[in-house]
């Protein structure tokens, strides 16, 4: 712990001295008028009264780069993008493919509109926007309601003397902007603006460089990984950072739009101050801003949350004697925790927080986001319809129901060496007033 502290004592130091610089836009810049969403659309989340704002609650922060869906929210539903772009209804529960082709089968890449690559969809107006391919988002492109018209809406400006985009996480969409993170520099673009007109709003001193400082071991901005957020007037970018014990810190900091008045607002809390909790290092398992607060949970702990302007931390639940694990998703009015539990069976094989393998998760407990504990959902009911449900991954939740992917496995083999295969992979959602668990629609 001593070590993590010099390493953020070394992090405070290096940020007195980052290096911000802006460019404006080209004069020949092309850009695309920039869609407001759905004009008549109330945000699902409290605080989100701006129709062109971040989508906060379905950025949920256990997503990182790749194999997990992105949705984007509209006054009737969501479009989720999992491999193929969906469409499901909130009132209904209903879930389409969104191929305007009659007769499609959804396989031939060539014919089917309703495939695309792992994305992250942005914003919407008449037409759906998203970055390309996850280890490669240099593109961002647009598609129409229907499916149809795919087309390439402008390039994004990364670092040329670069052979990877290694630190990059998610692109995020803010109030006609789009903030990306290239080898450590942060940009902002328009959306539909010139590849040159990106901005770099912030960077280390020497960006894209290894750099051995203080107590990290060859710190290089390639291997930390940045999670962006928005939320009103404020960006905030989390890192991840590896001390020379091997664990792992999160570090997040806050800035203007521009990217005016960078400054650290937050680290996570020591286990002397929080307890102890089922991870490696000392990295959270979610986390959540909104307003002047980071909400903030930690496996096998307890749900937390500290004041940005005066960094005090207060616990809000106790959550520790629900499960030994857990998994959780916010929205500005509540959160969702799932009872995971670590095994060791190498069927169970996917990995979460800390490297441990989990599953066998069962309930849902919900909690006001002032820590009242509001109700359990059993999603037992659920897995007698599904059979053989291995694990469950929570997506996001909005302020009627709880979305998540519910992947059935089959075992071969001797108790302790069987080995899994992936079977149906099934989207899922639970009533949070009535505690109802129900399928939405197979993925596969």
């Amino acid at each position: 712990m001593k070590r993590t502290r010099r390493c953020l004592a070394w992090l405070l130091a290096a940020l007195l001295t980052l290096t911000i610089s802006g460019c404006g836009n080209s004069s020949g810049s092309k850009e695309v008028e920039t869609p407001a969403g759905d004009s008549n659309r109330e945000s699902s989340t409290a605080s989100q009264t701006n129709p062109d704002d971040f989508q906060k609650n379905l950025h949920q922060t256990i997503r990182r780069l790749g194999g997990y869906p992105s949705f984007l929210e509209t006054d009737t539903g969501y479009y989720m993008g999992y491999g193929w772009l969906y469409y499901v209804e909130k009132d209904t529960g209903k879930a389409s493919m969104v191929c305007g082709k009659p007769d499609c089968d959804h396989t031939d890449r060539d014919v089917c509109d309703a495939i695309i690559e792992e994305i992250t969809l942005l914003t919407i107006g008449d037409r759906i926007y998203y970055a390309g391919a996850d280890n490669d988002p240099r593109e961002v492109k647009s598609v129409k309601l229907d499916g149809t018209e795919h087309q390439v809406v402008q390039e994004l400006k990364f670092m040329e003397t670069s052979s990877a985009q290694s630190s990059y996480d998610l692109p995020i969409y803010h109030r006609g902007y789009l903030y990306y993170v290239s080898d450590d520099i942060l940009y902002r673009v328009k959306l539909g603006g010139a590849k040159d007109s990106a901005e770099a709003l912030w960077s280390p001193a020497d960006a894209g460089s290894t750099q051995s400082q203080g107590n990290l071991v060859d710190y290089s901005p390639n291997a930390i990984r940045y999670t962006l957020w928005a939320d009103g007037d404020k960006l905030y970018f989390m890192a991840n950072v590896q001390t020379t014990d091997g664990t792992y810190t999160d570090v997040l900091f806050q800035c203007g739009l521009d990217g005016s008045d960078v400054h650290q607002v937050w680290v996570t809390p020591s286990a002397e101050e929080v307890g102890e909790w089922e991870t490696a290092g000392v990295s959270v398992s979610q986390w959540y801003v909104t307003g002047d607060y980071i909400y903030f949970y930690l496996s096998g702990g307890d749900l937390w949350r500290t004041e940005l302007s005066s960094g005090k931390t207060e616990k809000l639940a106790d959550t520790h004697e629900k499960t030994q694990y857990g998994s959780a998703v916010f929205t500005d009015r509540c959160m969702c925790l799932l009872n995971d539990e670590p095994v060791d069976n190498y069927a169970d094989r996917t990995l979460k927080p800390g490297s441990r393998r989990r599953s066998n998760g069962d309930t849902i407990f919900v909690y006001g986001i002032d820590g009242t504990f509001q109700r359990e959902i059993s999603l037992n009911p659920l897995f007698q319809e599904l059979g053989d449900v291995a694990y469950i991954d929570l997506l996001l939740c909005d302020d009627t129901d709880v979305y998540f992917l519910a992947t059935s496995m089959t075992y071969s083999g001797e108790p302790g060496m069987s080995v899994g295969s992936t079977g149906a992979i099934t989207l899922c959602r639970a009533n949070l007033e009535t505690g109802e668990a129900m399928q939405v629609y197979r993925l596969r």
